[in-house]
């Protein structure tokens, strides 16, 4: 009985737009090659959304927005002509339609983009274990290894 009360306090509740959750949560990959690997500012550039290592991952409430309980930096998408548009952190919400779709990051139909989820992670221009992460729109991409089409997700919450 105590561990049903545990999951049900763990388990979003709706308020307002969106969700918001108990405690902060980790955003991962669950697909190759950045499986397990978990958003974070990028060392080098703390504007940069990475995925790297899992120890040094972020947490952040979602709620119509997505806030680093870390840093208190919003992550917003770019406005870039390209359909893959740069994902980065800033002292401002500007990308305010941001939700869930079981346990995927999506961009609700409230935003400019409509409701989407493909991600694209980017290697050549960080350093080994960092992705710089995109959001896509279409299907160009840029220059280098790109693994296109991916998802974000919270951990399991089974």
């Amino acid at each position: 009985m105590l561990g049903l009360v545990v999951r049900l306090l763990a388990m979003p509740v709706m308020m307002g737009a969106g969700f918001v959750f108990a405690k902060p949560e980790q955003i991962r990959s669950d697909q190759s090659p950045t499986f397990h690997y978990y958003l974070q500012a990028y060392p080098k550039n703390a504007s940069i959304v990475a995925l790297g290592p899992a120890a040094s991952g972020e947490y952040f409430n979602i709620d119509g927005t997505i806030q680093s309980t870390n840093t208190s930096l919003y992550i917003n998408i770019g406005s870039e002509t390209t359909s893959y548009k740069t994902v980065t952190f800033s002292k401002t919400a500007a990308t305010t339609a941001w939700g869930l779709e079981g346990d995927t990051i999506i961009t609700t139909k409230a935003s400019t983009f409509g409701r989407r989820k493909p991600y694209l992670y980017s290697p050549p221009t960080l350093q080994r274990n960092y992705w710089q992460v995109y959001f896509q729109t279409g299907s160009a991409v840029p220059s280098g290894t790109c693994n296109n089409y991916q998802s974000l997700h919270l951990p399991c919450l089974c």
